[in-house]
């Protein structure tokens, strides 16, 4: 069993409604040694692409996308929630819903981070339901860029995202997948 499915498995709490947890290691307290190890091991996955950016939505995919695009070599580039007076006015833009939050979100990215040379990884640190990767997937298109994949850290199985992903012929690379939650605990695809 890898460093990174061992870490999942002894840090990541279920909580209400199965929200999963992992503020302790992947999105609020950062454990960089694990992100290393996940950007590491997604880069490795998509190698050969041609990747030029890795794109995620603030603020929870960031830190991953930063290890993965190191690994890659190449620029991470974050979707903003909010248009604030530091970003130009020329933005791609996508609305989406956030089933966690239980609000809307407009997402923004500079038209002068990416356009039709790219090739785009989205990196993102859970998938659940999928709405931020489909609004990151309409920028992509509205820049006429090309979607080499996508890579999670933590695939909720049981939720719709990876299905209508792989439906759309998304190339979807996740590092765990969550089956299903027993007696509070993970349990994961092998």
């Amino acid at each position: 069993m890898s460093d990174i499915i061992k870490r999942i498995l002894s840090d990541a709490v279920v909580g209400e409604d199965g929200i999963i947890h992992v503020d302790t290691f992947l999105n609020h307290q950062l454990d960089t040694v694990f992100l290393e190890d996940a950007g590491e091991e997604l880069a490795k996955r998509f190698k050969g692409a041609g990747i030029t950016k890795v794109l995620t939505v603030e603020s929870s995919g960031i830190a991953i996308a930063c290890f993965t695009a190191r690994a890659l070599g190449v620029p991470a580039l974050y979707a903003k929630k909010f248009q604030t007076g530091y970003m130009s006015p020329q933005v791609y833009e996508s609305e989406i819903h956030s089933f966690s939050l239980s609000k809307g979100y407009t997402l923004r990215v500079s038209k002068q981070c990416l356009d039709e040379n790219d090739v785009v990884l989205i990196a993102d640190d859970i998938l659940a339901n999928g709405q931020a990767i489909l609004g990151l997937l309409e920028i992509v298109a509205k820049a006429k860029a090309e979607v080499a994949g996508v890579g999670v850290v933590i695939e909720k199985g049981g939720k719709d995202g990876g299905r209508i992903l792989r439906q759309i012929g998304i190339r979807l690379e996740s590092l765990a997948v969550v089956d299903k939650v027993e007696n509070g605990k993970l349990v994961l695809r092998d």
